[in-house]
């Protein structure tokens, strides 16, 4: 029976791809070690064009008059005043170029210059070995990491040492944890209430924040920080699954790279933490279905966060209380309270496959 996978995933070999958003230089090799500052490929970018018509400013009949007048080609760098087209002649005209540049194109008596660039780098983000190289775009980074994927994320990366502040499943931001010697860190804790606390973060600032919940009333406020946010549960109160802080309890005060749903150069499709470990290979399970012996994670109501142990796969059709008959599950809580809940309403917790980016 299968369901959706949410890695809660000790050490494990991890590959992920940084990419240009556009055609560039890779400044790597494969089975080259990088750490996350380096840089892996650059490029340059137009930023500014400056279209000249020659036919509007010389008056003429139509493009083919201005074909014989433009006095330039394709590819061509002009210089501060040069002569792009004239008209010859006792009483000559000319047109010069209205800034230094590059011609793109020449396309129906009309000029396209581009006179402003500008160049972009790409970082690694990630420490590990260069697994891949992408043609004139980037490279594939392979590390060993723990896997702590999240429901949402504001779209912004960091990394820095992990500061784990929560010891309940509901423990609360505070601005206690804000200590100057948090400076830096990427805190974990259950939940967020007050935005007061969002902005206390970036005051400090530190370099992100992994939380369980956070009430929807905060998504705005969340999306205008300049450091990352990942909620492991999603928007709520009901803090973090007991897998996942038992996990960031774990690795505290290692190092972390928080990619909050990046978009560019980024093509995760769940936000995610990659916590920098060893890797035991005994650790490395493949699991792509629920059986019996899973641990999961329930994502809706009424155990919205909560977390168990698969019992059994109950066979045929199960009738809910709402009249529905669906696929279930008898799961055995962290409570040891035995529960029968849909399929589609857990979230696989555990080991995966190594997985690529």
């Amino acid at each position: 029976m299968y369901t959706s996978f949410i890695q809660f995933t000790p050490a494990t070999h991890v590959r992920r791809s940084r990419l240009l958003p556009v055609v560039g230089t890779v400044m790597v090799r494969q089975g080259q070690k990088v750490n996350a500052e380096d840089i892996l490929a650059e490029a340059t970018v137009p930023t500014h064009h400056e279209l000249v018509d020659v036919v509007r400013v010389f008056g003429l009949s139509g493009p083919k008059a201005a074909e014989s007048l433009i006095q330039r080609k394709v590819g061509e760098i002009l210089g501060e005043h040069d002569i792009i087209a004239e008209t010859g002649g006792i009483f000559s005209r000319v047109i010069r170029t209205p800034a230094p540049g590059k011609i793109i194109s020449i396309h129906d008596g009309q000029v396209l210059i581009q006179t402003e660039t500008k160049n972009i780098s790409l970082e690694a983000r990630y420490s590990g070995t260069i697994a891949e190289i992408i043609n004139n775009r980037g490279a594939v980074i392979e590390t060993t990491a723990s896997i702590i994927q999240g429901a949402w994320g504001n779209k912004k990366f960091a990394a820095g040492p992990l500061l784990c502040k929560a010891e309940t499943t509901s423990a609360v931001l505070a601005s206690a944890d804000f200590e100057i010697t948090a400076r830096g860190s990427i805190i974990a804790s259950a939940t967020c209430n007050d935005e007061k606390m969002l902005d206390l973060a970036a005051t400090l600032p530190v370099a992100g924040l992994i939380l369980g919940t956070m009430p929807f009333s905060l998504l705005e406020k969340a999306l205008s920080q300049p450091y990352p946010i990942l909620l492991t549960e999603g928007f709520g109160r009901s803090g973090m699954n007991s897998a996942a802080l038992k996990m960031l309890s774990l690795y505290n005060n290692h190092e972390v790279a928080l990619d909050a749903g990046l978009e560019n150069g980024s093509i995760q499709s769940r936000p995610e933490a990659l916590v920098y470990a060893p890797v035991d290979e005994r650790n490395i399970v493949i699991q792509s279905r629920v059986t019996a012996g899973q641990m999961v994670r329930v994502h809706t109501a009424p155990y919205l966060g909560q977390t168990g142990t698969i019992e059994k796969i109950i066979p045929g059709l199960t009738a809910l209380p709402n009249g529905l008959r669906v696929c279930a599950a008898s799961v055995i809580m962290d409570n040891k309270e035995r529960k029968i809940i849909p399929i589609f309403n857990l979230d696989v917790i555990g080991f995966a496959q190594p997985t690529s980016g």
